[in-house]
């Protein structure tokens, strides 16, 4: 998975593409994490070219919304496309994540 970022004070935008999956897992939460560590708070995750999903970048989503809620703030997925939708589907976790269908909708919600 392609992953990049950008900062806005208290909020990250973290702009993912491709296979989303326990090869990139590691990577992904190193990166949210050094985020988080920098002075954000929340993070809105454009997962809009995420292709395919397994259970650990599910697994990399729950741990990023609890480390986002205990920094007082909250994690926003930006138009996740079918593959992720169907997974968070299947595992009954759709509604553990605010989805918002642009980067710009997810940010106004945090606000």
């Amino acid at each position: 998975m392609k992953l990049s970022y950008e900062e806005h004070g208290p909020v990250a935008l973290l702009i993912a593409s491709g296979d989303f999956t326990a090869d990139s897992s590691d990577n992904f939460r190193r990166v949210a994490g050094e985020r988080l560590g920098s002075g954000a708070r929340s993070v809105v995750l454009d997962v809009a070219n995420v292709t395919l999903a397994d259970s650990a970048a599910l697994e990399s989503l729950l741990w990023l919304a609890e480390e986002t809620a205990r920094a007082g703030g909250a994690l926003r997925l930006v138009s996740p496309q079918h593959a992720l939708r169907e997974a968070l589907r299947l595992t009954r976790l759709s509604d553990r994540f605010e989805c918002s269908e642009t980067v710009e909708a997810a940010a106004r919600s945090l606000r």
